[in-house]
């Protein structure tokens, strides 16, 4: 008598495979492909190698690209992952499940800043990990069905792989935001203050009296160092009813600081919303949207950006510290955010941001750091 449990099913191909089929009959390249699915080739790539599980977006795509379902794609990926983890030794399942958390999560870095325990099992590993998701199983297709797209609508720069991460520090910023018991949000007080923005920039300890007044507004704020390979200067969205706003002090200018609380304001007055639940910002990052435009305009605006410009533009040939300051006293802002203005637009070298900075992350208080 035959054992029929050590007979394996016949080898299933995945996705990959039928892909390249339709893209030989049509005789395209994997740039063409591409540039029709309006994903990068790099994108492309890993999904025909089948590294990791199709997203339905992904199918849809491809649905439409080739006249097929959706379905017809995922039931093709399902049935190919289902026939590679047949026979797998239990050292190699483990070995794939602490890929895949590694892959979507800077595990070493989260237990380096405290947000997770160190381990000596996987399943210690597994039980973190799904805690921190509010997962009954390890599953991540979630962060791609729900929270990837919102990343990838918003900007190319993101792809399935680094933006998982910055979704882990997302994630830990929505739970440390739960934890807040914030006052009523109050929208014609955050837009007044807002208004008022510049000064409190010249006021002395003017950084955490304006952090104070954003609190009495209802909107939460703290800083929350950005992780690994993600790159992110600040965040908006909302917790409940009250707008949060995180800022990563990756880096640590007075300027900077600023700019990124001015900015992200604005996509609370004007950006989030059903379609557009949470912004991540990365400032290093020079591609353009919309959104990111209006942004920009309205915080140069609350920063005296145009005034400072014309001030200071007849004496651009030889600046003096006499003529910077000159201009934050007839306007009412801070040095530092003058210096990193200019230094931005290319009048004058990035060797002058020191000027007028501190470490802002020393002048913060404790009470609005992520401990």
């Amino acid at each position: 008598m035959v054992d029929t449990t050590q007979i394996r099913a016949a080898r299933k191909f995945g996705p990959g495979y039928f892909i390249r089929e339709e893209m030989e009959l049509r005789e395209w390249t994997q740039g063409d492909l591409a540039d029709v699915m309006g994903i990068t080739p790099k994108h492309l790539n890993t999904i025909l190698r089948e590294k990791q599980p199709l997203t339905i977006e992904i199918a849809r795509l491809l649905g439409e690209v080739f006249n097929t379902s959706a379905q017809y794609w995922i039931n093709i990926d399902t049935a190919y992952r289902l026939w590679k983890e047949e026979g797998k030794t239990e050292k190699e399942v483990a070995a794939d499940i602490k890929g895949m958390i590694f892959e979507r999560m800077p595990i070493n870095d989260m237990i380096k800043k405290g947000w997770l325990l160190p381990y000596e099992q996987l399943d210690e590993l597994k039980e973190q990990v799904m805690e921190f998701w509010g997962m009954k199983s390890l599953d991540f297709s979630h962060l791609d069905t729900n929270l990837l797209p919102c990343l990838t609508r918003k900007s190319e720069a993101y792809n399935q792989y680094n933006a998982s991460y910055a979704l882990t520090w997302y994630r830990k910023a929505r739970l440390v935001a739960e934890t807040k018991r914030p006052r009523h949000y109050n929208p014609q007080k955050l837009k007044a203050l807002y208004e008022n923005l510049h000064s409190f920039t010249v006021s002395d300890g003017g950084i955490n009296k304006f952090l104070n007044e954003l609190n009495d507004a209802g909107v939460i704020f703290f800083v929350l160092p950005h992780l690994s390979k993600t790159y992110l200067d600040g965040a908006a969205f909302f917790s409940g009813s009250n707008p949060v706003i995180v800022y990563t002090g990756r880096y640590k200018r007075i300027d900077n600081f600023w700019f990124t609380v001015a900015h992200e304001i604005a996509h609370i007055i004007k950006h989030i919303n059903d379609k557009t639940p949470f912004i991540l910002d990365n400032f290093s990052n020079k591609e353009r949207s919309r959104i990111e435009d209006e942004a920009n305009e309205l915080a140069a605006r609350m920063l005296k950006h145009l005034e400072i410009t014309a001030f200071l533009e007849p004496y651009l040939s030889y600046l003096t510290t006499s003529r910077v300051e000159e201009c934050a006293d007839k306007y009412e802002i801070h040095p530092s955010v003058i210096i990193g203005k200019l230094a931005h637009d290319g009048k004058i070298s990035y060797a002058n941001q020191p000027l007028y900075n501190e470490n802002v992350l020393e002048l913060i208080s404790n009470d609005f750091k992520v401990v």
